[in-house]
C-alpha cells in the first residue's frame, strides 16, 4: 500500500514496486497492529461484516480506506472525511482487515 503525501492518490503493489505519484517517489507503508483501543468494531450481519468506528473523521484526520486482504484476494473501500465510518465488507473466510489513518498511518488487525 502506498498512499502519495501531496493529493491522497491510493496504489496498490503485489511485490517490489519503484511506484511515483506528483512527481516523488513513494515509499510501501508499514502497517502497525492496532491497539485494542484502536480496533475497528466488526458485527457480522448476515453474509457481511459490518465496520464502524468512533475515529475522527474530519478532513485533517480521518481514515481514508479499509480494506480486507486474503491469501488471494483485496477488497478495498475507500471513504471520504465527514463521512460516518460505516461500511460492509464481504463476510466470508479469515484475513487481515487494514485502514488508513491520514494522521497516523496504516494499522491492520486479523480477522
Amino acid at each position: 500500500y502506498y498512499v502519495c503525501p501531496r493529493c491522497g492518490n491510493l496504489l496498490l503493489a503485489t511485490g517490489e514496486a519503484a511506484v511515483t505519484c506528483c512527481g516523488r517517489r513513494l515509499e510501501p507503508l508499514e502497517p502497525a497492529k492496532a491497539p485494542e483501543e484502536e480496533r475497528l468494531q466488526v458485527e457480522l450481519v448476515e453474509d457481511e461484516r459490518f465496520l464502524t468506528t468512533s475515529h475522527p473523521m474530519t478532513k485533517d484526520h480521518h481514515i481514508a480506506f479499509v480494506a480486507f486482504a486474503t491469501g488471494d484476494r483485496i477488497v478495498l473501500q475507500k471513504l471520504y472525511p465527514e463521512w460516518d465510518l460505516q461500511v460492509r465488507l464481504p463476510g466470508r473466510g479469515r484475513g487481515t482487515l487494514l485502514w488508513y489513518c491520514t494522521r497516523h498511518g496504516l494499522f491492520y488487525q486479523y480477522l
